[in-house]
């Protein structure tokens, strides 16, 4: 009986190494696919809403929607691109400013210290950052372009959803049906349930940036705050990358003026701190119920697979992989381990506690 188990284990992880490895090579495909079933779950309540409550038809509903969300995404892309555009404009003014700065700052570590030693001027700093805001530009540009693959795939996932529940029950046996019907449910409702709470806090986040920046002057204060809102999206790792490259442009811009350098570095370590690094992550625990060690491994996962986008993805894939483990019987260990254990707090485990 134990073979049993390990063979099945073991065949388990292959055919999850498979799975990973299929995913990567056919993620050009698969991605749309996955983003277009994220959003077709995500919208499914509003056109619901539209079509029950305000008496709209199905199919206008379904235009609606689609047509106001990718309208915002479009504004989205389009303001970053622009804004990426105006950086690289100016980013000859922000080299000469680095130089400068890296230069008083081996000066000063040489009078101290009696050593020089010019670590940033090692490294190509002009050429390298050139390179990430093209690479990230052409991504934007490479999203945009699978935007109509995701839209057609979205549009037949939205038309096919009143019919899922009676398909089911008529495709299997009454009980499985209903069964399955009822994980669909559920993974709906807990994957609108994350997406409202990061929306939300990612505006706020977003907002407070852009307003902070704003009153103390940093350029391209619009920039980040989109860039917040984006990121946030990307639990911990994104508002660290936010924190860092904000305070890095505070002492380029300002240097040698240090109370506005300082209030770069307190209104973002103070907004992320409460906001990205306080609220947002025990919220999100404690309503999903997934482990916080478990979100930062899925993020380097799927970010190993499918790049940001992977990492974009990782929080509603992880709740969607947990809701089915809890309801397949072999997969319910695993369900429990990906959980914060907050629900089990109540539980006595003495009883499975052998005694020495």
């Amino acid at each position: 009986m134990k073979v049993d188990k390990i063979e099945t284990v073991l065949l388990g992880l292959i055919a999850l190494v498979l799975l990973g490895a299929v995913m990567k090579v056919a993620g050009s495909v698969m991605i749309p696919m996955v983003i277009a079933g994220i959003l077709a779950v995500t919208l499914s309540p509003l056109i619901n809403f539209f079509h029950k409550k305000l008496h709209i038809p199905q199919n206008l509903a379904v235009i609606i929607v689609i047509a106001v969300v990718f309208g915002v995404i479009f504004l989205i892309v389009l303001f970053i691109q622009t804004s990426i555009g105006a950086f690289i404009y100016e980013y000859p003014k922000y080299s000469a400013r680095f130089i400068s700065l890296n230069n008083s700052l081996v000066k000063f570590i040489e009078e101290k210290v009696g050593t020089s030693y010019d670590l940033f001027g090692q490294i190509e700093w002009s050429s390298t950052l050139l390179s990430y805001l093209g690479k990230f530009s052409s991504s934007l540009v490479s999203f945009a372009s699978s935007g109509l693959l995701i839209m057609i795939f979205l549009i037949f996932m939205l038309l096919e959803n009143p019919f899922a529940p009676k398909k089911l029950i008529l495709a299997f046996e009454r009980g499985n049906g209903i069964k399955i019907s009822k994980i669909l449910n559920r993974i709906t409702a807990q994957v609108v349930k994350y997406l409202n709470l990061k929306f939300f806090i990612s505006i706020g986040t977003g907002l407070l940036v852009w307003i902070s920046l704003f009153i103390i002057g940093l350029d391209f204060a619009p920039m980040w705050g989109v860039f917040a809102f984006l990121l946030n999206f990307i639990p911990s790792i994104g508002s660290l990358i936010l924190v860092a490259v904000t305070i890095l442009m505070g002492f380029i811009q300002f240097y040698p003026e240090p109370g506005r350098i300082i209030a770069v570095i307190v209104s973002m370590v103070g907004i992320q701190t409460i906001i990205g690094n306080f609220i947002d992550p025990r919220l999100q625990a404690s309503r999903l119920d997934i482990s916080p060690i478990v979100i930062l491994f899925s993020l380097v996962f799927w970010g190993w697979i499918w790049g940001i986008v992977g990492m974009f993805l990782a929080v509603p894939l992880t709740v969607i992989i947990q809701i089915i483990c809890q309801n397949v019987p072999f997969l319910f260990p695993l369900s429990i381990l990906i959980g914060s254990g907050r629900k089990l707090e109540h539980i006595s485990i003495e009883k499975k506690i052998p005694k020495i």
